[in-house]
């Protein structure tokens, strides 16, 4: 990425996560703008965000690839790995080398199952604002010694935006949209998964593509990826719509 670009899309980024009170307000395509953005700025092969619900347990919300959606779930499965971690401390787990006996000490059955998956470092950045936690978002890469500390401050500055705007659009909320904010973003994602198997069903194509599709397409219009995947679950968009340009 030149230069240029990178400044620009660290602008849009910046400008986006701030763009919380509008109408049709979707957690979960809010935190798939988050991801894009740090898939792009960050270099980083998968993005996962896990999100802390009104009883104070963790809940996976979204990934950037299916691989690490697993982790996400597998780390709340396990109760170890570096957001269970980054949330607990409230601060940033990382980058941790996943293929040093260290890893797997520390987090024994998450090590060997991001090992499995493909990751040989991470690091785990937290929502947080002050002293309040809201959840952690998961950087996985593929490659060691990847993942830089001076990116993983930039990730950090854009998780903190995330979290003032996804703050700030609560308090334009009474008590019981806070609550129901969370279980809609799940709501999203089960929509999200149906749409991204159909689709891969119907184009013969792996999920991870068709949810590649889908984010575009749904960039592309400047419309909601949870509007889209609903209307793509009722077949109400043709699937020339999303062939490959």
């Amino acid at each position: 990425m030149a230069q240029w670009e990178r400044d620009e899309r660290l602008a849009r980024a910046f400008l986006e996560l701030a763009d919380t009170l509008t109408e049709g307000f979707y957690l979960v395509d809010f935190l798939h703008v988050l991801s894009d953005h740090m898939l792009a700025l960050l270099d980083a092969t998968a993005i996962g965000v896990i999100m802390v619900d009104a009883q104070g347990r963790l809940v996976d919300v979204t990934a950037s690839t299916h691989a690490a959606h697993q982790l996400e779930e597998a780390q709340i499965e396990f109760g170890e790995g570096p957001s269970q971690d980054s949330c607990r401390l409230r601060e940033q787990v990382g980058p941790v080398d996943l293929t040093e006996d260290a890893a797997a000490e520390r987090w024994p059955r998450f090590t060997e199952a991001a090992r499995a998956a493909g990751f040989v470092t991470v690091a785990a950045l937290p929502l947080r604002l002050r002293e309040e936690i809201i959840g952690a978002v998961n950087i996985f890469h593929a490659r060691p010694e990847a993942l830089h500390p001076a990116s993983l401050r930039l990730g950090q500055a854009l998780a903190d935006a995330a979290t003032i705007g996804i703050l700030h659009q609560r308090l334009s909320q009474d008590q019981a949209e806070r609550v129901g904010q969370l279980q809609t973003a799940l709501n999203s994602r089960i929509i999200i998964e149906q749409a991204k198997g159909a689709l891969g069903v119907r184009l013969d194509i792996a999920p991870d593509a068709a949810f590649q599709r889908l984010r575009a397409y749904a960039r592309a219009r400047g419309t909601s990826l949870t509007r889209l995947c609903r209307r793509v679950v009722e077949g109400l968009v043709p699937d020339d719509e999303f062939a490959p340009p």
